[in-house]
């Protein structure tokens, strides 16, 4: 099979999986708010994150048995069938244990998936894909909450139909079991440390990308409230933030690949530095002014996660690149799932503006490791 109708097919699998996930996890919220306290929602949120690093864990051990290609089909039925599990269940320690599962059948699938994109892509368009990737993955966050708000009061056929949607992704994922399987091979879990040690910033901007990113979701409105913004307001500042993300991977991704690596990372830090800046004084704009750098902001952030899957394509090959990309999930599902917790602390200390003006601190020494010492793999073009 043709390396570009490979990645076509991984691209559809993921856009169809992402759809499904980004209804699901707003929904679930939902559902247990009517039914425990937000403490027990809180942790119940929090199995997806566990079994995200226990899917990372176990992936290298599963795919060298039966395959690379297989051990991504059966990410996905386990996903589906989590899905099915969740419709029908309303116990609050089942939906945990399905929460678990969905967990590991994802990073089985996303940990497959990304090698086998920068196995397939060419060093000149590898920027490129990785946007349209990150792209197909954002689409269904933006979209999913919104089916949500259609339909609040029907979780359970909205549900069967994230299963049914997540199933769909077997259609174009089966067509490229087999050249995965001859592709993309995999070494012991063990090997992930190295791989971060080998080459760090990819992996510490991966973390900077996805802390912010989950922040957003979770804490945005309850911080942007301190600086005297409505919680109606609040809200659609997530929304706005996760539109730049989607919006802005495609061209964060050709300009990979037309201005260099290292130039994009720099300038995505520099943006997300001005951004935060800015909004440190937010209470002092307008609900559009703010939504305009809530935007920007969103788009330049998620851009390191994009870079990072590129650098590693351009630095790793082999059973090192499997590796690194299971590292490179477990950087993203520990920044996920602890930088919420961080952060909601860090705002009762210091406020929005101490938030803000801390953040803006870590992207300042992003963008001086980045423009001093960091020497990535350009493209030739």
């Amino acid at each position: 099979m043709k390396p570009n109708n490979v990645i076509a097919a991984l691209i559809a699998g993921v856009l169809i999986y992402g759809l499904a996930m980004g209804t699901t996890y707003p929904l679930l919220g939902v559902v247990l708010s009517h039914k425990v306290t937000g403490t027990l929602n809180g942790l119940n949120a929090g199995a997806t994150g566990l079994g995200l690093l226990l899917g990372v864990l176990a992936m290298p051990s599963v795919s060298r048995r039966i395959g690379t290609g297989m051990t991504m089909l059966i990410g996905v039925a386990t996903m589906a069938t989590s899905l099915t599990a969740l419709a029908l269940t309303r116990d609050f320690w089942l939906i945990f244990a399905a929460r678990l599962a969905l967990g590991v059948g994802a990073n089985f699938m996303f940990v497959i998936v990304e090698t086998a994109l920068n196995v397939f892509s060419p060093s000149d368009r590898r920027g490129r894909i990785m946007g349209l990737y990150s792209a197909a993955v954002a689409f269904g966050f933006v979209t999913g909450p919104a089916i949500v708000a259609a339909a609040p009061d029907a979780p359970l056929p909205v549900l069967l139909g994230c299963a049914g949607v997540a199933a769909l992704a077997l259609l174009p994922l089966s067509r490229v079991r087999r050249p995965i399987d001859a592709e993309v091979r995999t070494a012991p879990a063990r090997r992930m440390g190295s791989a971060v040690l080998a080459f760090p910033f990819p992996f510490a901007i991966l973390f900077i990308a996805s802390a912010i990113d989950a922040v957003a979701i979770s804490l945005l409105p309850i911080i942007t409230l301190d600086q005297g913004f409505p919680i109606t307001e609040g809200a659609l500042f997530v929304t706005v933030f996760h539109i730049g993300l989607l919006a802005g991977q495609p061209l964060v991704g050709t300009a990979l690949d037309v201005v260099g690596r290292q130039r994009t990372v720099v300038v995505c830090c520099a943006l997300s530095l001005a951004c935060t800046l800015l909004l440190a004084f937010s209470g002092q704009f307008t609900f559009w002014a703010a939504a305009g750098i809530m935007f920007v902001w969103g788009g330049a952030n998620y851009g390191l996660y994009t870079a990072g899957l590129a650098l590693i394509g351009d630095r790793f090959t082999g059973e090192s690149l499997t590796i690194a990309t299971a590292a490179f999930a477990a950087v993203y599902a520990v920044a996920s799932t602890f930088a919420p917790l961080t952060a909601g602390s860090a705002t009762d200390l210091i406020g929005a503006t101490g938030f803000y003006l801390l953040i803006a601190g870590i992207y300042l020494a992003a963008v001086l490791v980045g423009s001093i010492a960091f020497q990535p793999l350009e493209p030739t073009v």
